[in-house]
């Protein structure tokens, strides 16, 4: 009794904080729109209970198309899945039915499996065994498709290795772990087996073939992965990898540089107290250098089952403070970082610039409303000299939650008014991809509730100048140059670090249930141009561009 009336207290003084806040804030730190009725999508992506988005330029004509996983089985009957092909910023549907897969999708990712210069697609399943009356669609396996030119695909699932039956999968990461210059699988696996989680790394055998790896590359046979990610921690330049969720997650393994993966020393620090129940757990995973130091910094999200009750559950910032005998050291920065309690699930987490001032932002999968204007819930990096902070205005927009919502927070009625009011909404996947190629980061948000529709959402925020950074792997590296280090300097200032702009990790599949383009994208503020220099993974050695000209997409071969 006593803890449920100092939690209504508490909730009752974040009502008033966001009320306070609304009466105060004026101008959105960033600024969307809603285009997916002008964009085509729609009727298409109404009705669906969306579980899986990737982005990819699957025909090969510049611009990404956007692939949307469902939960199409009963009792869900959504839609099947959907492959759309953009066409200038414009989306019309793919009719190839192989792709239109009826499962629980949960994750996908376009990569370049077999180095042949398109795209492939991987797409998860999330089969509960036992559960349910429609034991066919629960047992569906994974899926894979080989790119067979501009964008048609063939279904080679039973005979690629990597699409096993019965694994209730949800996101996945591409990385190159061994070196060899062919594209791996890391799938996780979340905790509904009873506790049998079962994430599964895939070694790429050449020719789309795949083993399982696992255990043999050093990682454990029980690990959740509800969010995984890959990248380098530790600057030896091979890719680590980190599981997220409860139950054997929330783990950072790194790679030994011989095909094997140590647990890191650290890991105790990736758990935060608060677990409200079983059900509750972190999610979404992604790297990213947040406060320009070259270092790869960890942000975690959140699944928890009713955040709004313990008056709102952040999601986590781990600052990198450096790497000593080649085992990284991390800081739990969140309160004082200014990323503050979220009153919603937080699956879907990223870390980039959204508004191109060269400061990156966090971003996670919560849109506010106020009227029919998205707010999606950015935390933009006002950083300051030796300085991390961070703020938002999306959540003072309207005045969710009320005293209504929070008296029926307890109950199952919850979801419907959420629905209903149209204040809030989160989405599982929500992965960001500059579809309209006007040098701003917009973002697809799949909507899981049928009821409510999906959201393409452009981002029309004033911005700075921005450079976009694909690399192509030379012989030795993987195509997609998955794994490389992006580095930006002043011009005329290569190499050097006290003139460095910003770092990214080229990488496809992080977050939640979510696949991005194998871009770096950087925002530069009022630099014109820029020094380019990539270190390519394994160490094989670099590459360099000077004097490069802001505002455009530069590939670096």
């Amino acid at each position: 009794m006593l803890r449920s009336c100092l939690l209504a207290s508490c909730l009752g003084c974040v009502l008033i904080a966001v009320a306070s806040t609304a009466a105060a804030q004026q101008t959105p730190l960033f600024v969307f729109e809603d285009a997916g009725e002008q964009a085509g999508l729609f009727p298409h992506v109404a009705g669906i209970a969306g579980h899986g988005v990737a982005w990819g330029d699957a025909d090969g004509d510049g611009w990404p198309d956007l692939y949307v996983g469902t939960f199409g089985s009963k009792p869900y009957n959504s839609k099947p899945n959907q492959l759309f092909l953009n066409r200038e910023g414009m989306f019309e549907v793919d009719d190839q039915p192989q792709l239109r897969v009826v499962g629980r999708a949960n994750g996908a990712v376009f990569a370049d499996f077999d180095n042949d210069g398109d795209l492939d697609l991987y797409t998860t399943n999330h089969a509960i065994r036992g559960r349910g009356d429609d034991t066919q669609h629960f047992q569906e396996p994974n899926h894979f498709f080989r790119n067979d030119g501009e964008g048609r695909f063939t279904d080679v699932s039973d005979a690629s290795g990597a699409c096993p039956a019965g694994m209730a999968a949800r996101s996945a990461a591409v990385l190159d772990y061994d070196g060899d210059g062919l594209l791996d699988l890391l799938v996780g696996e979340c905790f509904f087996q009873g506790g049998d989680s079962r994430s599964k790394l895939f070694r790429n055998l050449g020719g789309l073939k795949f083993e399982n790896a696992t255990t043999k590359a050093g990682l454990p046979e029980q690990a959740t992965g509800f969010g995984v990610a890959a990248g380098d921690v530790n600057g030896d330049t091979r890719p680590d990898v980190f599981l997220a969720g409860r139950h054997h997650g929330n783990r950072l393994f790194l790679n030994d540089g011989q095909g094997r993966f140590r647990e890191a020393k650290g890991n105790a620090g990736f758990h935060w107290d608060s677990y409200e129940s079983g059900d509750d757990t972190t999610c979404g995973v992604c790297f990213g250098d947040v406060n320009g130091d070259g270092l790869a910094d960890i942000v975690l999200g959140s699944h928890f089952s009713h955040p709004w009750r313990m008056g709102g559950v952040a999601v986590r910032l781990y600052l990198n403070r450096g790497v000593e005998g080649g085992e990284p050291a991390f800081d739990d920065v969140t309160e004082q970082a200014g990323l503050t309690p979220l009153p919603m699930k937080s699956p879907h987490v990223e870390i980039q610039d959204f508004d191109n001032d060269g400061r990156p932002d966090i971003y996670t999968s919560i849109v506010k409303f106020q009227g029919k204007t998205p707010h999606p819930v950015i935390f933009k990096n006002v950083s300051k000299g030796d300085s991390l902070k961070f703020q938002e205005s999306a959540l003072a927009v309207n005045d969710f939650p009320t005293a209504e919502d929070l008296e029926i927070r307890s109950s199952g009625k919850f979801f419907d008014k959420m629905i209903a009011d149209k204040k809030i909404v989160y989405t599982a996947p929500g992965p960001s991809a500059d579809f309209d190629r006007d040098g701003r980061l917009d973002l697809f948000l799949a909507n899981w509730w049928v009821e409510a529709p999906s959201l393409l959402l452009r981002n029309r925020t004033p911005s700075g100048a921005w450079l976009d950074v694909a690399v192509a792997g030379p012989e030795g590296v993987n195509r997609m140059g998955i794994g490389s280090q992006v580095r930006l300097y002043e011009a005329g200032k290569l190499g050097q670090k006290e003139a460095l702009l910003g770092v990214r990790e080229i990488a496809a599949g992080y977050g939640y249930a979510s696949g991005q383009e194998a871009i770096a994208h950087f925002g530069l503020g009022s630099e014109k141009s820029c020094d380019v220099e990539v270190i390519l993974p394994h160490n094989r050695g670099r590459m360099e561009r000077r004097s490069v000209e802001a505002n455009q997409r530069v590939t670096i071969e």
